[in-house]
């Protein structure tokens, strides 16, 4: 009967030492809400070009055609003076 008691007290013992802890349970936090917003609408009014604007376009095209036209005269006029002056010296 010692020797019964003195397994039991061992095995006590053992399992005293042995004795694991508890497991821990973790809850994981809620992910903070996430807050969807709509996209801005795209304006409904659709910008389009003045026809001022348009006219002002047109009028300092026409004005840069004329532009260039003149200076291609000034350039045949220079071209002429100079034939000119050529002509002269001789």
């Amino acid at each position: 009967m010692n020797k019964s008691i003195f397994a039991a007290v061992a095995v006590v013992a053992v399992l005293a030492a042995c004795d694991k802890p508890a497991p821990v349970v973790v809850t994981p936090s809620s992910p903070p809400p996430v807050v969807v917003t709509p996209a801005p609408t795209p304006p409904s009014v659709v910008v389009t070009p003045a026809p001022d604007s348009m006219k002002s376009a047109d009028k300092a095209a026409d004005a840069a055609k004329d532009a260039k036209g003149s200076a291609m005269d000034a350039k045949g006029s220079a071209m002429d003076a100079k034939d000119a002056s050529k002509d002269m010296k001789k």
